[in-house]
């Protein structure tokens, strides 16, 4: 016995002096599992690994056990000093970049399209010498625009599933509402609690980890921005869910989107199940994302040292509104209009104040509600329905946010954020006070009288630029931008900055040969 205790020690002291002869190299590859990965993974920027898992998705009849491999997921959404890499690499800016109250370092980004994402995504991926996740198409989505693909197979950043990204919000909880558990308080997650007035604890956006941190370290899994998901949307899509890592229907009109927003009236937006939407093409306001990477590729054996590759090659992402080859050829004040228009409001803009609750004296309504009341006040007042349209989406993200809407006035018609220090807005009156409305069509109906002031109209005689500076009161290009999409999305009509080059106004009053006659 002896004998071994001797040869067992020569053994050890013999290995360790080997282990403390070899010098670690840090060129090294891991090859990864879910149980060989480290719990945390610093590139571009700190992610954590979720681990496997089962557990119970949705809420109430709609509650299915699905079960979802290991990932890393960020820890935080991306945020403008993350996105900045990006920008200064030669990729587009976010909307609303070059305001100062969304642009600062520790917020999440918004202002970011689903393809848009997607297109990060490919470039931070590409970063680390990664295969890309998403690949641009020919395939054409609801509204024109080209596709981008998934390629399950690849070992690059994607946007989460809808599965991954319910499970890791949970942070492994069981059944409960939000990411910390059942009770909710206004100080764990940025919502509106506003409600048209400036107090709470954020205005607008807020820094993501100033956000209730959950049991797998996330942050920001609820409030603050609604997050894009990797899944087309479909209501009906638990009904026929796969149980094992399911990725979402094969195709559809909307991307999936979580977590709520600083816009979500109320804290049942910010429920680890609430589900919403948007067409892959939009950006608001309130929208961001995360990025996940799959547990399948090599890290170096120095996981804090990740070397990115100092300039890639990347084809980057640009946000479009020239596609009119196939026009709509639609009377602005038909049926088919309407029916066009709502559709485009539903999958534009569902989380539009008025789809969710009555304000003042104006009741909860549809899109295909607000598609009439919309062309019913324009076609009395002769103003093009995609104007009053655009300037809601322009001001407001149509009603998703802002404080104007809760006063039945998301045009943000004669309101200036800073003369809420002078008082609440009024119905009519004194000039330095806010206005407010009863109801949408009274705020619809003073807006349309207004724009045909004549200091719109002169300013309507030559081009988009010009008009929305006198409007606006200074440059904003993100406001012509929403506005020309608009105009290109529902009816493939090009009304941009300097196309027209005159008569801007034959875009936004329908009475513009009569207003200002034209030459024979």
């Amino acid at each position: 016995m002896k004998q071994i205790f001797s040869f067992v020690f020569v053994m050890i002291a013999l290995l360790l002096i080997s282990c403390k002869g070899k010098k670690q190299d840090k060129n090294k590859m891991y090859k990864l599992t879910e149980y060989t990965a480290p719990n945390e993974y610093y590139g571009l920027k700190k992610m954590v690994k979720i681990p496997s898992g089962s557990f119970v998705m949705g809420s109430g009849k709609d509650t299915h056990t699905v079960f979802v491999s290991a990932f890393y997921m960020d820890e935080c959404p991306v945020i403008y000093s993350d996105f900045e890499q990006y920008v200064n690499e030669g990729g587009t800016v976010a909307k609303y970049w070059y305001y100062e109250t969304y642009h600062q370092p520790e917020q999440p980004v918004s202002g970011v399209s689903w393809y848009h994402a997607a297109d990060f995504c490919n470039w931070r991926s590409k970063k680390e010498g990664l295969t890309p996740a998403y690949k641009k198409t020919d395939k054409l989505d609801a509204w024109g625009y080209p596709v981008y693909e998934w390629d399950s197979t690849a070992n690059g950043y994607r946007l989460p599933t809808e599965a991954e990204w319910e499970y890791a919000a949970r942070g492994g909880l069981h059944q409960k509402n939000y990411p910390w558990g059942d009770e909710f308080k206004d100080e764990y997650a940025n919502y509106d609690t506003e409600r048209g007035f400036k107090i709470g604890n954020w205005w607008r956006l807020a820094t993501v980890k100033s956000q209730k941190q959950n049991g797998y370290g996330l942050y920001n899994m609820s409030g603050n921005v609604w997050q894009w998901c990797n899944d087309w949307y479909d209501e009906n899509y638990y009904k026929n869910s796969p149980r094992y890592n399911p990725k979402g229907p094969k195709t559809g009109r909307t991307k999936v989107m979580r977590g709520g927003s600083w816009g979500s009236p109320s804290p049942k937006f910010l429920t680890v199940h609430y589900r919403s939407y948007n067409a892959p093409s939009n950006y608001n306001y309130e929208i961001g994302f995360r990025c996940v990477r799959p547990i399948k590729a090599n890290i170096p054996a120095d996981k804090n040292k990740v070397q990115l590759i100092p300039k890639v090659q990347h084809d980057f992402y640009k946000y479009e509104t020239s596609h009119y080859e196939n026009p709509t050829p639609l009377d602005c004040y038909s049926q088919a209009f309407i029916e066009r228009l709502a559709l485009y409001i539903h999958d534009f803009y569902p989380n539009c104040l008025y789809f969710h609750e009555a304000i003042d004296g104006q009741k909860i309504i549809t899109p295909k509600e607000m598609a009439q009341l919309i062309v019913d006040v324009t076609q009395k007042y002769k103003v093009h329905p995609l104007f009053l349209t655009g300037i809601m989406a322009s001001e407001s993200g149509f009603a998703s946010c802002s404080f104007p809407r809760w006063f039945n006035n998301p045009m943000a018609y004669h309101w200036q954020n800073v003369l809420m220090e002078k008082g609440p807005p009024q119905y009519a009156g004194d000039k330095n006070i806010n206005i407010k409305y009863k109801t949408l069509q009274r705020g619809f109906e003073d807006f349309a009288k207004g724009i045909h002031r004549p200091v719109y109209i002169r300013a309507a005689k030559t081009n988009l630029d010009a008009f929305h500076l006198r409007y606006v009161g200074y440059r904003a290009d993100e406001w012509m931008y929403t506005l020309s999409r608009l105009y290109k999305d529902v009816l493939g009509v090009r009304f941009e900055p300097n196309f027209p080059e005159k008569n801007a106004g034959a875009l936004i009053f329908t009475d513009w040969n009569t207003l200002v006659p034209q030459p024979k």
